[in-house]
């Protein structure tokens, strides 16, 4: 007959190994600040993902303010994005939320449970930042195409490289 410890043990293994909950497969994957602003969410899995609930803080600092509450019903279609955009935005893709501005050095996602899905400054005392502050851009900080996230904004956000210029005929 096996002992407690051993039992104990056992379900402490299986436990560790069990999965915790699933982490939505929403990213940041652009983010301009300022009045003509916006915050480009990406979703990476092939199935809509619904905001009902989520939310986004902005970082002004070190300390956070609530930019928006999605409304019932917002989603992040599978393999598309979602624009939280300005009142000034001006950009290539129409904006699902409109907000005043987009304020801050930083943007925070957070899920209908309130906990942090993702999160980018610019800042080093940032609450929104992973890891280390992504550097300054003139324009958009941006991810790569595939939206890949190492948990460190200095590594996955960068200035996108302008357009080439087309020659003349």
């Amino acid at each position: 007959m096996p002992s407690r410890l051993c039992h104990l043990a056992v379900v402490a293994v299986l436990t560790a190994a069990a999965p915790g909950p699933a982490v939505p497969p929403v990213r940041i994957h652009q983010l301009l600040a300022g009045p003509a602003g916006f915050l480009e969410l990406r979703n990476l899995s092939a199935a809509p993902v619904w905001l009902d609930g989520w939310s986004v803080l902005s970082c002004h600092g070190s300390a956070l303010a609530e930019l928006a509450r999605f409304p019932a019903g917002s989603a992040v279609p599978g393999g598309g994005s979602f624009v939280l955009a300005g009142l000034d935005f001006a950009g290539e893709h129409d904006a699902d939320l409109l907000v005043p501005a987009v304020p801050g050095t930083g943007q925070l996602l957070l899920d209908g449970h309130q906990a942090r899905v993702d999160g980018v400054a610019v800042a080093p005392e940032s609450p929104c930042r992973e890891n280390e502050a992504a550097a300054p851009c003139p324009g958009p900080l941006s991810r790569d195409a595939l939206s890949t996230d190492t948990d460190n904004n200095r590594v996955d956000f960068g200035c996108p490289s302008p357009p080439a210029a087309q020659p003349h005929p």
